[in-house]
């Protein structure tokens, strides 16, 4: 487990200081696997949150791990569950682990802007999504959802070897 809200991106705290503080107090954790930490959503670039929003994280994990795994549905629930059953906040979060399946490392959730986007492998479905949900767990099948439609987005922590 790595606990990671004090790592935060410096980024956060000046473009986004509500969401920088309820992360800070969220004792905010991650799975061994997860690579990247990235924010969406009303309470990420997005903007125009209500006192209800929830915070939208996708946990991108390390393909190799991924691949190495005999069960990666396993390993998905456990990624999930751990930022789970550490996160205090009043505000609830929602969780997408995300992974690679074009072995592209999954550049286009490390920028923030579409327009820094110049990926020759992008189109639909190009990276997958796990997901425990309102009575949903599982793998999310592919469903034509487009990078573009995930932006914007900011990379608000990263695993430093």
């Amino acid at each position: 487990m790595r606990r990671i809200e004090t790592e935060l991106a410096g980024s956060l705290k000046k473009t986004l200081p509500d969401t920088y503080m309820l992360l800070q107090g969220s004792t905010l954790s991650v799975h061994d696997a997860v690579l990247f930490v990235v924010l969406t959503g009303s309470r990420g670039p997005k903007g125009g949150f209500r006192p209800d929003s929830d915070i939208d994280l996708s946990l991108l994990i390390d393909t190799c791990i991924l691949q190495s795994t005999k069960n990666p549905g396993e390993l998905m629930d456990a990624v999930i569950n751990e930022t789970l059953s550490t996160w205090t906040s009043i505000v609830e979060i929602d969780i997408a682990v995300v992974y690679d399946k074009l072995q592209c490392d999954l550049r286009c959730f490390q920028i923030a802007s579409i327009e820094s986007l110049k990926c020759k492998l992008i189109k639909q479905d190009c990276f997958g999504v796990y997901k425990t949900q309102k009575g949903f767990n599982g793998f999310v099948s592919d469903m034509g959802l487009s990078i573009e439609k995930v932006y914007p987005m900011l990379q608000i922590w990263a695993f430093k070897q």
